[in-house]
């Protein structure tokens, strides 16, 4: 049987958990999980609009296995989002509140880590369960080139060996 892994996404102080395996996470001007369209992205007048961080980390709940390794993410390479819009990513080891970007010095845009391409959060050996790897932490921005209204899905696939 094969290791139990979810994505989780964590908000506040202490770093609450939300499985967001299968599911959506929305970037937004607030620091929560809850997929909704309260506290939305703007189009600015002038400048860009930065949403909150969102911390992403690979948690292992179970299974059999004898260890992970290579933890890795990554895009499909092709920016569906839409002129003006573009989401961030960078791997950072230790967790902190999450708060609004204010630049994105640091960050890479997150379509350039593809599957030939990813990026890392950790080599592993992982053996046990909780949270492993680094955190993935992503933002989006939205400039004045926007078009509005709310931007296409995008998948973001997180991957890693096992034995």
């Amino acid at each position: 049987m094969a290791a139990t892994v979810q994505l989780v996404e964590k908000n506040g102080a202490g770093g609450t958990q939300t499985d967001k395996t299968s599911g959506n996470i929305r970037f937004k001007n607030a620091d929560n999980a809850t997929v909704d369209t309260s506290n939305p992205m703007v189009k600015p007048g002038a400048g860009v609009d930065y949403s909150f961080e969102k911390w992403l980390r690979m948690n292992v709940s179970g299974g059999t296995y004898t260890e992970i390794t290579n933890v890795k993410v990554y895009m499909d390479g092709a920016n569906g989002l839409g002129t003006g819009v573009t989401l961030y990513a960078k791997a950072v080891t230790a967790y902190a509140t999450p708060a609004e970007a204010t630049a994105t010095a640091g960050y890479a845009d997150a379509f350039t880590y593809t599957s030939g391409s990813p990026l890392t959060l950790g080599a592993g050996p992982y053996t046990s369960t909780g949270e492993k790897a680094d955190h993935c932490v992503m933002m989006l921005t939205v400039g004045t080139t926007a078009s509005g209204g709310i931007t296409p899905s995008e998948t973001l696939t997180l991957s890693w060996d096992e034995v």
